[in-house]
């Protein structure tokens, strides 16, 4: 079995590769498909990863990816708050009375599926907060949460601080913007996400908090202030072929590292989740939800939420999440940080006004 931090990360590189709009999206679903059946295969040998540097260099790249998206995000209306919440609990009290998981770590496998689920239909101007949650749980349970458990008052206070890191690693992105070809500009934009994140983590702040805010600031400014970035959607390095490759080749090594044996009840896990991924979404196209509108066509949507269920099954540890302080603390940190993140921008910025759904 592998260790605890090691899932939460090959689950993090799953919701990138299964969120990637790479050109060609045939061809890189049939890559997906591909990769995926790697996973019936046991490793011939053990590899040794160097886990902090490929932490440190990859979880940058996706909080970019993530958080980016958030910008523009809402709650997008009491339905779709209402929707997502009944997707967790129904996924997560499934797992819990048949799949023979623990109760916490069967609602972080909820709430992870449900916040996928909707990022895969969000247009890119009207993203919502429900799709964000599931990924910075996962972030947050990765790098933060023992800190944020045994020291509260000490990492409240380090989210502020990371949050002081984030806006001078913006502010000096942006003046870097100005001095520079704007070809460098998508360079610089990811590149200031970096600083923040090891400028906190050296600090021994919140990382996660720093990066986004640092996003955040980056591109609300670059916005308000026209400095670059503001006529085009910000930069998404993983919609590309060679941001795509790294992170699915990433996932196919650790997944299959991390190869667990496959059996007739993960298959029936996998059915069941794939049957209530689809109510799911038959019910946001009845009730007009945004996430919903647009997405694939149904049979495709199934092959989508299968494709997500059955690697991160057959890699989920049976006995996650021994402690259930942990679910609770990562959640309650996500919604916090996204909140403040939230309220702080428009306090300064305040948005036109959107259209919300009923």
């Amino acid at each position: 079995m592998i260790e605890f931090e090691h899932t939460i990360f090959i689950l993090l590189l799953l919701s990138g590769v299964l969120n990637s709009k790479p050109p060609r999206q045939r061809w890189a679903a049939l890559i997906i498909l591909i990769g995926v059946l790697l996973v019936f295969i046991p490793p011939a040998r053990a590899i040794e990863i160097p886990w902090d540097l490929v932490l440190g260099l990859i979880l940058p790249l996706l909080l970019w990816q993530n958080i980016r998206r958030t910008i523009n995000a809402d709650w997008r209306g009491w339905k779709s708050v209402s929707l997502w919440g009944i997707t967790v609990l129904v996924l997560g009290s499934g797992l819990w009375l048949a799949g023979q998981l623990n109760w916490p770590g069967a609602l972080l496998f909820g709430i992870v599926a449900a916040s996928m689920i909707w990022r895969a239909g969000e247009p890119e101007s009207g993203s919502s907060y429900m799709s964000q949650v599931g990924p910075l749980t996962l972030v947050f349970l990765l790098t933060e949460i023992e800190v944020a458990i045994q020291s509260p008052d000490h990492y409240l206070g380090g989210i502020f601080s990371g949050a002081f890191f984030g806006v001078l690693a913006a502010v000096f992105g942006l003046y870097l913007i100005q001095k520079v070809s704007h070809k460098w500009h998508s360079w610089i934009g990811v590149g200031q996400v970096y600083l923040a994140y090891w400028l906190s983590y050296i600090a021994g702040v919140s990382a996660v908090s720093a990066a986004l805010i640092s996003v955040m600031m980056f591109i609300w400014l670059n916005q308000h202030y026209k400095l670059g970035l503001h006529t085009n959607a910000p930069p998404a390095p993983l919609n590309t072929w060679p941001g795509f490759i790294v992170i699915l080749s990433l996932f196919l090594l650790l997944g299959w590292q991390a190869h667990q044996p496959v059996s007739g009840f993960i298959g029936f896990e996998v059915i069941v989740g794939t049957l209530i991924g689809l109510l799911v979404s038959w019910l946001g196209r009845r009730w007009g939800i945004s996430a919903f509108q647009k997405q694939k066509p149904f049979w495709m949507a199934g092959l989508w939420i299968a494709a997500l269920l059955l690697p991160a099954l057959l890699i989920w540890p049976r006995d996650m999440l021994q402690e259930p302080i942990q679910l609770a603390v990562a959640i309650g940190v996500s919604v916090l940080v996204i909140g403040l993140s939230y309220l702080g921008l428009e306090f300064y910025f305040p948005r036109r006004a959107q259209t919300k759904e009923n």
